[in-house]
């Protein structure tokens, strides 16, 4: 080892040109190639990979419920209930985000549709058998019964001759006796929570201090910078409305875009800082210590050197890396130091640079080894963060060692220098490392003290268990997701249940073998409420099973007695006998599957948040709202259940402090037997 590297030296001694030169090109080289590495900004890069959080990224990542920025406009007086002025502020407030946020907004969901609400009940009169199950047909028997035909043709009169009978007629008309709304009532699984209610469209608390918008940007989550503008742009738009027309207002929006953002601007704050403090202290510190301008600057050039030839390297091998991993840099860079210190430190003892080689190359080798070794252990963590800082971290320190025993050796030899070395006298700083405390016996002996004192304490270190946490938020932030758990006093109780399959169908008959198990939960009061797509968007295989219960329900017989019963009541109330006529085809028609392109409108309306469809895979997601004492019992429900994954924060954290646990246990482990060996 120690010929090789002389062998260097000597090499480049009589060609000094070509060393530079070469030095140029290798530093421009890795400088263009570490351009083009692309930086990654996703805070889910912390978190280990473990089958079942994967699925929950994958859920989160291709679901709107994550790109969704909930927008919370209250009235600032908590004792009054004025819906109007937040109505009238949201109207502005939309019409100006529209304006001048057009390029960065999707969609913006603030009032309810009340089309889509008769586009919806027009859906389900079309295909009624699919949206019918077992129970309904026991209802279904009261609604046809003579007596309950009567009473409802009584109260279809009134409404009739009410000043609400135009808009309603046409609904009595497809069906007087009220089988339709037996399937409509399935919609109201929808409302999860049911602490809003609509005020002229909007969505409203039912204190009628609180109105909600849904913003869903253009751009990811991921995609900080343009979201940045995204999120500079609502912030002027509030304040000017809050300040200058509505000043009884207060306007909040939280969601994981806000997230993002604000982790993205701190992460590059916080890595800039760190680096640059890190920097300007060994600089000063070198200053001191060998008394001379350019001896920083020299010891500097390796731990740059291995910096570029790091995020070259890691450029060929992922493409990419964490900038959570690059804000640690300043460890690595204060390791990376040592190198080239070692170097420059040495030669003012020796001034002979073949000396000096001979004196560091295998001590330097063998440290590095094991360093960088030690920093490559973290590829077997299941973090990916983790595995960029391992990369990082042994390639810079590879680099530097290198650069430390070939070139550095050349930029601090030179006869002058030796003089300078030579003369160099020794400072207070020589005078600490000179210092021998190991051979003080009251100083060893209370170092074992203190060990046995801190190995006490140290059991009592446990694991951060609030997730939040690792995401940076300004107190604003903080504040908007205080102020949204509130109202929405569920948020911090959901657990999703996950279906899984080749296609959406394959998912969807999954997901309504889970569905039955949930009811059962919900009989014994361990579920509160669920929501889900269960109800409206129905597979291929119990669509005909219900299409086939309704034909055998209504025989000829009975749906002759039916119309017979009507025509003759309604007689009494003056009812034409052709009024009935578009019940009758209700009834007869020839119900068939409804395909994907039939339920497309109800499910990009109503549903599109709880499906996620990729080639070869779809998922289909229920939320199910349980007490934190009940959630055990939804686990054990499930964790046979191949095609279920229960997903929730409680699970995340143990789960995560399952995996770091042994991640830090398995890198002790091969780190001591590196370092041993």
């Amino acid at each position: 080892m120690v010929k090789i590297f002389i062998g260097i030296y000597e090499f480049f001694e009589k060609r000094r040109p070509a060393l530079f030169i070469l030095f140029t090109i290798l530093l421009l080289l890795f400088g263009w190639f570490a351009l083009q590495l692309k930086f990654e900004e996703d805070i889910s890069k912390i978190l280990p990979k473990d089958k079942k959080i994967e699925k929950l990224n994958r859920v989160f990542q291709n679901s709107k419920f994550m790109d969704r920025l909930v927008v919370m406009v209250s009235l600032k007086d908590t004792a009054a209930a004025e819906p109007d002025s937040l109505v009238a502020y949201a109207g502005d407030f939309v019409q100006t985000v529209q304006e001048k946020l057009k390029p960065y907004i999707s969609k913006i969901n603030d009032k309810v549709d009340d089309g889509l609400a008769m586009e919806l009940y027009a859906t389900i009169s079309d295909h009624l058998p699919i949206y019918l199950d077992e129970t309904d047909y026991a209802s279904i028997d009261t609604l046809i019964s003579p007596q309950k035909i009567k009473l409802s043709l009584e109260q279809h009169f009134r409404t009739l001759t009410s000043p609400a009978g135009f808009a309603l007629k046409q609904m009595i008309s497809n069906d007087p006796v009220g089988i339709t709304f037996l399937g409509l009532k399935k919609t109201q699984q929808l409302q999860y929570d049911e602490n809003f209610e609509l005020y002229d469209n909007y969505v409203i608390t039912k204190d009628r201090r609180n109105l909600m918008l849904f913003i869903t940007p253009v751009y990811p989550p991921n995609n900080t910078g343009k979201n940045a503008v995204l999120l500079k742009g609502l912030d002027s738009i509030i304040n000017r409305l809050n300040e200058t027309q509505y000043p009884d207002i207060s306007t909040a929006y939280f969601g994981a875009t806000a997230v993002s953002v604000g982790n993205a601007l701190q992460l590059r704050k916080d890595s800039l800082l760190t680096q640059g403090i890190t920097v300007l202290f060994i600089i000063v510190f070198l200053g001191i210590y060998f008394r001379k301008k350019r001896a920083p600057l020299i010891i500097m050039v390796p731990v740059v050197f291995g910096a570029l030839f790091s995020l070259a390297a890691i450029y060929f091998i992922n493409g990419q890396i964490s900038v959570i991993a690059l804000g640690t840099g300043s460890v690595v860079l204060g390791i990376a130091v040592n190198y080239s210190i070692h170097v420059f430190n040495h030669y003012r003892h020796t001034a002979d640079i073949r000396q000096l080689i001979k004196d560091l190359a295998t001590p330097m080798t063998i440290g590095s080894f094991t360093t960088v070794g030690g920093f490559l252990c973290l590829q077997f963590v299941e973090s990916e963060m983790l595995k960029d800082l391992g990369l990082y971290a042994a390639f810079s320190l590879i680099g530097a060692s290198l650069c430390s025993l070939i070139f550095l050796p050349h930029f601090i030899a030179s006869k002058k220098e030796q003089l300078q070395q030579q003369a160099a006298k020794i400072s207070w700083i020589d005078k600490i490392a000179g210092l021998r405390p190991e051979y003080n016996k009251y100083l060893v002996i209370l170092i074992l003290v203190l060990t046995l004192f801190f190995g006490y304490w140290a059991r009592f270190v446990s694991f951060e268990n609030d997730l939040s946490k690792m995401n940076f938020m300004t107190g604003e932030l903080k504040q908007s997701e205080k102020k949204l758990n509130k109202i929405n006093e569920y948020a911090l109780q959901s657990v999703y249940l996950v279906t899984e399959g080749k296609n959406l169908n394959e998912a969807l008959i999954n997901n309504e073998k889970l569905v039955s198990d949930v009811k059962a939960l919900e009989i014994k009061q361990v579920v509160k409420k669920y929501s889900g797509v269960s109800s409206l968007i129905i597979s291929d295989s119990l669509q005909q099973s219900r299409i086939d219960r309704w034909n055998r329900y209504w025989t000829t017989a009975k749906k002759q007695q039916l119309m017979s019963t009507l025509v003759s009541e309604g007689q009494l109330l003056k009812f034409n006998a052709s009024a009935f006529e578009k019940f009758k085809t209700l009834l007869d028609n020839d119900y068939k599957v409804a395909d994907a392109g039939v339920m497309s409108g109800v499910r990009k309306n109503f549903l599109d948040d709880y499906i996620t469809e990729k080639p070869g895979q779809a998922t289909v997601v229920t939320l199910v709202k349980v007490t934190a004492d009940k959630k055990n019992e939804v686990y054990k429900t499930f964790e046979n259940n191949p095609n279920v994954t229960v997903l929730d924060k409680q699970y995340l954290t143990s789960k995560f402090v399952e995996i770091i646990n042994n991640d830090f246990n398995s890198i002790a482990l091969m780190t001591a037997m590196l370092v041993f060996i």
